[in-house]
């Protein structure tokens, strides 16, 4: 194994990393590369020992783990910032460690934004048309007969227009909804609704 070119490679690597605001491509084989280096350093023992030679390969050892390990710092600290602002990162240029720390941020950073803007959201904005009671199906062990429970509390309704193509969606009345084509007309459980709304996937409709 040519160490100096190893060496090189990685330098080169990190100092990119280091100078650009962007993240550079590092793919699982560039990381397996680069550990395979590492591993080879670490686990190095040479039989005849000769100190000048033991001393270089000390100072390959303690700056090639130096580079790597900053090398992945600076790209983590990239990759959070840019899922805290929600920016979109080529997948490419990641390891798969990396893609699972990204997409899993901005999966949270994502559902975190919806609840506030669900729990942010006026409810006097939005007109009540219809109020129904909910009701589900159930058995008893004793018949296998079909009776409908109504439970406590009621659902409310409202009237909304689709902005886009939906997919179907289960309501907390426990009914089947759409698919949905751009400009369907539905009446919705609120709780339903309010989520499509503020994601831009539907438009109440104002009764006047």
């Amino acid at each position: 194994m040519d160490l100096q070119k190893e060496y090189e490679k990685l330098y080169q690597h990190w100092l990119n990393e280091f100078q650009n605001i962007d993240l550079t491509a590092i793919n699982q084989e560039d990381f397996n590369g680069y550990k395979k280096v590492l591993d080879f350093i670490n686990e190095y023992q040479e039989e005849n020992k000769d100190d000048l030679k033991d001393q270089i390969l000390r100072s390959y050892k303690d700056n090639l783990n130096y580079l790597f390990k900053d090398l992945l710092e600076i790209r983590e600290i990239k990759i959070i910032n840019s899922a805290l602002a929600i920016k979109e990162i080529n997948l490419s240029k990641l390891t798969e460690a990396e893609k699972l720390l990204y997409e899993n941020l901005i999966s949270s950073i994502k559902g975190y934004k919806k609840l506030k803007a669900t729990s942010l959201y006026e409810e006097d904005e939005i007109k009540f048309i219809e109020e129904a009671p909910i009701s589900r199906e159930v058995k008893t062990s004793k018949t296998q007969e079909s009776i409908t429970r109504v439970d406590e509390g009621m659902v409310k309704y409202i009237l909304v227009r689709f902005l886009k193509k939906t997919p179907p969606l289960v309501g907390v009345d426990l009914i089947n909804y759409g698919p949905f084509e751009e400009e369907d007309i539905a009446n919705l459980p609120y709780k339903n609704a309010k989520i499509l709304i503020i994601e831009k996937f539907a438009e109440k409709i104002d009764i006047k």
